[in-house]
């Protein structure tokens, strides 16, 4: 039997494809980049955290959507290719950031290791209940060290331009720390418009 090898597909090159099946054909033509999408909610009881929905309300640092919120822009792609929760507490009194972890807030709290990730594009179910306790390095068959809590999708989903996203986050009970609120931080690469030329 003749046996033909082929060569895995790109993550750029399934961000070509599915945009050109959306119409969105100049999408090779923009600058390819690396893209870093994050969301930033507070731990204040709530049992289901929809991140990205309403970002553009949200500033830096809570979020870096900017007024496109939970769409991209026109010539704007993002393959997520990882994704990963962390822990940001601010002063009430000051404002300021006074401590980032990733780590622990997953490996302290059972509720949120119980939790579940779902991800829709234009309310289409993209990612449907992943396990938040797949995370963890024990679990997480890509992770590279003891403390690598990023996950590495298997698939990765193309989020197209002008498209609504939303990351939805359950929890089984509500998880109230004062100060304290969750980010989404999602990864991959993409493509930023490039009216003029490539780099």
């Amino acid at each position: 039997m003749l046996q033909r090898s082929r060569a895995a597909v790109s993550p750029q090159s399934k961000n070509i494809a599915v945009n050109n099946r959306f119409g969105n054909t100049g999408i090779k033509n923009q600058q390819g980049t690396t893209v870093i999408k994050y969301d930033t909610l507070p731990l204040d009881g709530r049992t289901e955290f929809r991140f990205f929905e309403g970002s553009s309300q949200r500033n830096f640092p809570l979020s870096n959507t900017g007024s496109d919120g939970n769409k991209l822009g026109v010539g704007s792609t993002l393959v997520v290719e990882r994704v990963y929760l962390s822990l940001i507490q601010i002063s009430a009194v000051t404002g300021q950031i006074t401590n980032i972890d990733q780590l622990t807030i997953l490996v302290t709290n059972p509720n949120l290791l119980a939790a579940e990730l779902s991800f829709t594009i234009a309310n289409s179910d993209v990612i449907k209940q992943l396990p938040v306790l797949s995370f963890l390095p024990e679990f997480n068959k890509l992770a590279e060290n003891a403390v690598n809590t990023s996950f590495d999708f298997d698939t990765q989903v193309i989020i197209p331009p002008l498209l609504e996203y939303v990351a939805t986050l359950r929890v089984p009970f509500p998880i109230t720390t004062a100060d304290s609120f969750l980010r989404l931080t999602i990864e991959g690469s993409g493509s930023i418009i490039a009216p003029r030329t490539t780099f």
